[in-house]
């Protein structure tokens, strides 16, 4: 029979390099890894290429006086030696860091130690994100935040686009176009996400029936309730209130 590994031989089997794949899938992130040498051990392609580099492997090895103006670079390695004298992390630096055009603009870095097996600093880990970069993957969310709210804190009613773009200050076109950039979902579609969630609260935590739920949370009545919440769940609202009790139970 095949036993499942602990949680510390699990984390000994991992290869680290896999896990570090998920920053090449997050917008506006560059992330890099050093050894207490000051070499690049590791990078996603946006922080490769913002060196220079074509793409990771031709910028493992190299340190930051080999691909940044040395102006930069004493206060980087600077920073990394405290990290790990300390084994504290830094969080949210304010540094100059190149742009795209090679200009010196702020960023925000985020500093981590490495440890060995051993519990010793081995090296640095961090993100660099520029406030630009943030502030446009937020703006789509920015400009419909409010709307969004008063989404959120009327359940119950019926949904009024018209008040709700009156709300963002756009027109209706406009507002239904940005809602749907920024939750990929339309705002009718949103509101029914919502009422789900809400619904699925109530399940979990009272004993209230299903046309009771129906009432607080918006839904026409229990068999609207019912219908939604399994086109959105997959599941009946009395499967989900059973498979929750019972691991509640257990």
């Amino acid at each position: 029979m095949k036993t499942t590994p602990t949680l510390d031989v699990w984390l000994n089997q991992v290869q680290v390099r896999s896990l570090r794949s998920v920053f090449d899938h997050l917008p506006g992130v560059m992330f890099f890894a050093k050894d207490l040498e000051g070499r690049f051990t590791m990078a996603n392609l946006a922080f490769a290429q913002r060196c220079g580099q074509a793409d990771e492997a031709a910028l493992l090895g190299k340190t930051d006086a080999d691909v940044f103006p040395p102006e930069l670079v004493a206060n980087f390695r600077k920073k990394d030696l405290q990290i790990c004298q300390s084994g504290e992390p830094a969080m949210r630096l304010v540094e100059l860091f190149p742009n795209e055009n090679g200009e010196h603009v702020w960023y925000e870095t985020t500093k981590l130690p490495i440890f060995d097996v051993y519990g010793k600093p081995c090296g640095v880990f961090g993100t660099v994100r520029s406030y630009a970069g943030t502030k446009a993957l937020l703006e789509p969310f920015l400009k419909v935040e409010a709307a969004a709210e008063f989404i959120q804190q009327n359940l119950a009613d019926a949904l009024n686009i018209d008040k709700l773009a009156k709300l963002t200050g756009l027109s209706i076109r406009q507002f239904e176009r940005k809602f749907h950039k920024a939750y990929l979902v339309s705002p009718r579609a949103y509101h029914v996400r919502m009422r789900v969630a809400a619904a699925s609260d109530l399940l979990k935590d009272t004993d209230l029936r299903p046309s009771e739920i129906a009432d607080r949370t918006g839904f026409y009545d229990a068999s609207d309730f019912s219908r939604q919440f399994r086109r959105a769940m997959k599941m009946s609202p009395t499967h989900f209130r059973r498979m929750h009790k019972s691991g509640q139970e257990g």
